[in-house]
């Protein structure tokens, strides 16, 4: 009698569905992205309707706060089973992995829908250390009313761009609002600017040392960049993002140099907001206009977990086209993960997301470079200077000397 309840009991289990003979367990995963919170919701559920029992407990920091408090709680021995991690080359996601933080992925998550230049943003000694989630892409968002009504074009080369300018102004027009208080934004502007004029083909010049940046090519755009700011907002180096967001969405302005990250804000401001996106212009008609785009971050396995066989089911469904289109389709932002279609109610992820693909510049010097592997770093140097440009406290041929000096302490290519 016992051997046959024995043997019922066997049965039953190998019949029960997997949700009633897996474990409960809770993922806890940092990161410093507020918009994120309905996106791991979300994931919660999906993997609940696969019959995971796995609960998500997402906690978000301060952007400015979230890798010195994840770096001191690893330290102390504490912090989550995953962790947001920021790209390669770069000291902060580097820290994690010299100090054994983070875990290799390559063979516990299936990376087979990413392409290798997002994988390569979180590569380092033939090791993957993270699932990438986001391809940002940065440039000039215009308002479309605004064109049409004074019969505009998107332009074609630095020239003409000065002239939409032009033409706006003279009528009444605010050509571009620049949040000059953010030293970050006039970082990132310099970059898209940068793929387009001096150009990607100089940048990889650049990158062998075979091009400084105290050459002709790049002073003279931080003489062309620096003589735009006529067409910028009174007082624009007092202004935030935040304000940037209201004066784009509220139709204050035509333009900004930004993020595609932004279009959740202003649309949440002004779901009526007609908009659309067009790379920096180069200087030089022969020369073709770029986009700048770099993967934004990704998520990693931390060595500590407790939860590591749950952590890395919900890594694994991270990387599928499913999660692509979640993710896309709740933040507004473009994912990581090739093959996916944007959807349509977003068609300025579609516009994007087509620019990513086509025209995206095979060389940089601002996030995700070479330039950005060591300290001080592009980024450093222009966060520091270009308000000081703009503030008329640094020429623009000192600005280029300052980029030069500084990379050339540490960059090998600078240093032969």
């Amino acid at each position: 009698m016992a051997k046959r309840f024995l043997m019922a009991m066997l049965l039953l289990c190998l019949m029960m569905p997997a949700w009633a003979q897996s474990k409960p367990a809770t993922v806890t995963i940092w990161g410093w992205r507020a918009q994120d919170v309905d996106v791991w919701k979300s994931v919660e559920t999906a993997l609940k309707a696969k019959g995971e029992q796995i609960t998500i407990k997402y906690e978000v920091f301060p952007p400015t706060e979230y890798d010195s408090k994840l770096l001191v709680s690893l330290q102390g021995g504490v912090g989550p089973d995953l962790m947001y991690t920021r790209r390669l080359p770069g000291a902060r996601t580097q820290a994690l992995i010299d100090n054994s933080y983070l875990v290799p992925l390559d063979s516990s998550v299936d990376l087979s829908n990413f392409d290798n230049v997002s994988l390569s943003f979180i590569r380092s000694n033939n090791k993957t250390w993270g699932v990438p989630f986001a391809n940002q892409i940065v440039g000039i968002f215009y308002n479309k009313a605004m064109f049409d009504k004074y019969k505009l074009k998107e332009p074609q080369t630095w020239d003409e761009l000065v002239q939409v300018a032009e033409t706006l102004q003279k009528n009444g027009i605010t050509p571009f609002f620049v949040s000059g208080k953010e030293a970050w934004t006039l970082a990132m502007q310099n970059a898209m600017v940068g793929v387009s004029y001096p150009g990607d083909a100089w940048i990889g010049k650049l990158a062998e040392g075979k091009a400084k940046f105290t050459d002709p090519e790049y002073v003279n755009m931080l003489k062309d960049l620096n003589a735009l700011k006529k067409y910028y907002q009174k007082d624009f180096m007092a202004n935030t993002t935040a304000e940037q967001d209201v004066a784009f969405a509220m139709e204050q302005v035509a333009m900004v140099f930004y993020g595609v990250w932004g279009n959740t804000n202003w649309l949440k401001t002004n779901p009526d907001l007609k908009f659309d996106y067009f790379p920096v212009p180069p200087k030089d008609k022969n020369l073709p206009a770029k986009a700048y785009i770099y993967m934004d971050g990704a998520y990693g396995l931390s060595s500590a977990s407790k939860n590591k066989d749950a952590a890395l089911k919900v890594l694994n469904y991270a990387g599928t086209k499913a999660y692509g289109e979640l993710f896309s389709s709740t933040t507004g932002e473009i994912t990581a993960i090739k093959g996916v279609t944007m959807p349509a109610s977003k068609p300025i992820l579609v516009k994007c997301y087509n620019k990513m693909v086509t025209i995206a510049s095979t060389n940089r010097y601002w996030v995700g470079s070479p330039f950005d592997a060591g300290m001080p770093s592009v980024y450093n140097i222009l966060q520091e200077n270009m308000q000081k440009m703009y503030l008329d406290q640094m020429t623009p041929e000192e600005l280029a000397k300052k980029l030069q000096d500084g990379i050339s302490t540490w960059y090998p290519a600078f240093k032969k």
